[in-house]
């Protein structure tokens, strides 16, 4: 019997995947995600996590026959997810899962690209028929299929980016258990840090094509235009100058990029902000900040001796292992390499577009209310679940201005609760417990992005702060706290940022920063990738960073080390 405490009680429950009293029975703990549902989620976003999300782990852990996990289980709790992973304790079940295990893994080791090619060119083929339906000139039926179908394929994308995932991570975690054995090292260790860096990624590509146009736009006299017009107005204005009208529409130009790229919003998580595509001056801020780096967004030297270490790095590991096991050990340190590539390349590909295509489609039906009268504003589709557009959109006779004002209302006073249990259930109360159910599930996933164990640091440091290193190098700077994407214009060239996690949107301001300290986060999150591939050091899973470090102070950072120190207070 768990007996329920009140932080732990969702006020409301309003769909089958909010947590209940049989969830505390059936499963030891439940973790908050802090790495994604911080700040808490709309109700339509936390829906589709829990029952899209949800689908695709559970799935991929049984296709491909994951030994010890079933995959994870989410539920919500007030707009944020909780997760736990399901446990296989049969011995016997275990073993013919393994067996499966064994055969998906070959799969992989002999034909990675071609699988990755696949999967993209299966996403992409289904995002090319959504994009060329317009739901502004469709019917009711069809907008009402539209919606249907966009909804549904999102099961598919997050069963696709499980899939994948649970793979090459778990590639990444059998290669770190030989490093361990043989080298010593760990995840979080500076010579696995060398080892997994000096690799471009998609994000790496977009941004420096963006940068490319935003020097193309200086080439051509347009920068004060751009940097001197605001936002709203800049499009205007570009159109009536020749060259600025010729920036727009040329081939490779500005539109044509949004075209390409523009099917991704400020957080990568959510329905609630209008994407690139939609507004595409959004994109301005970030070209302006392009003018100021005519160097490129990258120090090409920098870059190259990353590169140059991480060859050493994966010289030194390979002399550890015997001659006669060097040739497959090198293959599972490729696969370990390209997990970090796939982990911060994938959102590119499976959440920005298939959630910038979910965020049209509910808007569209929106409109269609409005326009009835049914609802005043199209953007409160956020607080609508798929089921309320279904018994609407054909028939067009429920009100749904008291069900809107009741969500609202709900969405509002969740959204000032800055504290939430990191953990839920009857191990709540033994954190060290609770992790070594984690890590007998090896659930890669979840500990290599999300969760991820604690390493011990040393008291002798004396340090402030203490998280797991997750990028190498030292840092000393003002702290800039980003508690979410409309802080993000806040950080200034050298300071440091502090946040619960980071999004793949963020990406452009990562050539400002000298280092970056997480509330959450592991090896493969987006801040530990990045920084790594931007030479910043970076320390995640401090757990408080963002309660205990304020704005303006100034500290220092040891990425090596985990360690924080706060080095003089702020104005």
């Amino acid at each position: 019997m768990v007996e329920w405490k009140p932080e732990w009680m969702p006020e409301r429950r309003y769909h089958a995947f909010v947590l209940n009293e049989d969830d505390l029975k059936a499963y030891p703990c439940w973790y908050l995600d802090a790495a994604h549902s911080i700040p808490p989620w709309t109700p339509l976003f936390i829906w589709s996590w829990t029952h899209h999300q949800r689908y695709g782990d559970l799935w991929a852990a049984e296709t491909m026959g994951l030994p010890t996990c079933r995959g994870t289980d989410w539920r919500e709790v007030d707009g944020c997810a909780y997760m736990c992973p399901v446990l296989v304790t049969d011995e016997a079940e275990k073993r013919a899962r393994s067996e499966r295990f064994k055969q998906h893994l070959q799969s992989f080791v002999t034909g990675y690209n071609e699988i990755h090619d696949k999967v993209i060119l299966e996403l992409n083929r289904s995002y090319d028929r959504f994009k060329a339906f317009n739901p502004d000139q469709a019917g009711l039926s069809e907008l009402y299929d539209h919606f249907e179908q966009v909804f549904h394929f999102n099961y598919r994308v997050w069963g696709l980016h499980s899939w994948m995932l649970y793979t090459l991570f778990a590639f990444y975690s059998l290669f770190e258990d030989l490093c361990r054995e043989y080298a010593g090292i760990n995840d979080t260790s500076p010579l696995w840090h060398r080892l997994i860096r000096g690799f471009d990624n998609k994000m790496l590509e977009v941004n420096r094509t963006l940068w490319k146009l935003a020097m193309d736009a200086a080439e051509q006299g347009l920068d004060p235009l751009i940097k001197g017009t605001p936002d709203r107005e800049v499009l205007n204005a570009l159109e009536e100058n020749e060259a600025g009208r010729r920036w727009l529409h040329r081939e490779n130009g500005f539109y044509d990029f949004v075209r390409t790229h523009g099917w991704r919003m400020p957080r990568v998580m959510e329905f609630n902000a209008p994407s690139i595509i939609e507004r595409p001056e959004q994109l301005f801020p970030l070209i302006r900040h392009c003018f100021e780096r005519p160097q490129g967004m990258e120090d090409e030297a920098s870059r190259a001796e990353i590169v140059r270490d991480r060859l050493d790095a994966e010289a030194e590991i390979i002399s550890k292992f015997p001659p006669s096991e060097r040739s497959w050990v090198r293959k599972l340190m490729e696969l370990t390499q390209q997990t970090g590539i796939f982990a911060e390349g994938h959102n590119y590909y499976f959440e920005h577009t298939s959630h910038a295509l979910m965020r049209r489609a509910a808007l569209a039906c929106a409109k269609r209310l409005v326009r009835e009268g049914l609802m005043d504003d199209p953007e409160d589709f956020v607080f609508l679940l798929p089921d309320d557009f279904r018994r609407n959109l054909l028939s067009l006779r429920i009100n749904f201005r008291p069900l809107i004002e009741e969500r609202k209302a709900y969405y509002r006073k969740y959204s000032l609760r800055t504290e939430r249990p990191h953990l839920i259930g009857r191990l709540s109360d033994d954190p060290q417990k609770a992790m070594e159910y984690v890590l007998a599930a090896r659930d890669y996933v979840m500990l290599k992005l999300t969760v991820g164990s604690r390493t011990l640091i040393s008291r002798d440091l004396k340090a402030d702060l203490v998280g797991n290193p997750a990028a190498p190098g030292l840092g000393q700077g003002r702290a800039c706290l980003v508690l979410d994407e409309n802080d993000i214009a806040k950080i200034k060239d050298g300071d440091i940022l502090v946040a619960v996690t980071t999004y793949s949107s963020w990406t452009p301001f990562f050539p400002l920063i000298r280092g970056i300290v997480l509330d959450s986060g592991a090896s493969l999150s987006h801040a530990a990738i990045m920084g790594r591939e931007h030479d910043i050091p970076v320390v995640v899973q401090t757990g408080e960073a963002t309660k205990k470090l304020k704005d303006g102070q100034h500290i220092r950072i040891d990425g090596e080390r985990g360690a924080v120190w706060i080095l003089e207070d702020g104005p």
